[in-house]
């Protein structure tokens, strides 16, 4: 999942004040809500500190203009902490707060290893998860989707017998392995992610 691009899917679920921004604003937002500094977005964009800084005021004008400042002032959906035993779920840096350089590694860390499980991935379960967090298909629309294709959803059920409830199970058991294939490919191990920190994740930025 390449940090430097946002999926059509994740443009979608942006704050319409954000999606009229450029792209590079876009990803300014984004790494506004996951609370980082302008030299921390500098060096991910690859920009100078001061476009970095005219970027991150352009988001913020956007969000007072349009009422949604909360966005990125309150608590986000990527909880990130470093702490001596490793990586924990809590509330990221505040804004303004000099960027720590541990955080960065772990940050990187976790991007990759989510990159290599997505590549990894059975095509059937890239599929299912595509069609959830990039495209936004309902449940009844996956299933349709999979009754038209012809193939079962679950292994062993026929797609005709196959419900809502069990797309929303075979979602939850793809998020799940794939969690198990990101915790695998996270080197040096110390990196606690939840399945909900995942979905939240994918639901963000897409699958």
């Amino acid at each position: 999942m390449p940090i430097s691009m946002l999926s059509p899917s994740a443009v979608k679920r942006l704050p319409s004040a954000v999606r009229a921004l450029s792209e590079k604003a876009r990803l300014a937002f984004v790494f506004l809500r996951m609370r980082k500094t302008p030299g921390f977005i500098a060096k991910e964009l690859k920009i100078s500190q001061a476009e970095s800084e005219s970027l991150v005021k352009e988001v913020q004008e956007a969000l007072f203009k349009n009422g949604s400042a909360d966005l990125i002032c309150d608590p986000v959906f990527f909880p990130i902490d470093v702490s001596p035993d490793g990586f924990r779920g809590a509330v990221m840096d505040i804004p303004g707060k000099t960027m720590d350089i541990a955080e960065h590694v772990e940050l990187k860390r976790f991007l990759d290893a989510m990159r290599k499980a997505l590549e990894s991935a059975p095509r059937e379960e890239r599929r299912l998860l595509s069609l959830w967090f990039n495209r936004d298909l309902r449940a009844k629309d996956i299933l349709s989707f999979y009754k038209n294709l012809g193939v079962p959803l679950v292994d062993g059920k026929p797609i005709g017998k196959t419900s809502e409830q069990d797309v929303f199970y075979a979602i939850e058991k793809s998020v799940r392995n794939l969690l198990k294939s990101v915790r695998s490919n996270i080197k040096g191990g110390g990196m606690d992610i939840t399945v909900s920190t995942l979905r939240a994740i994918l639901d963000e930025m897409g699958a």
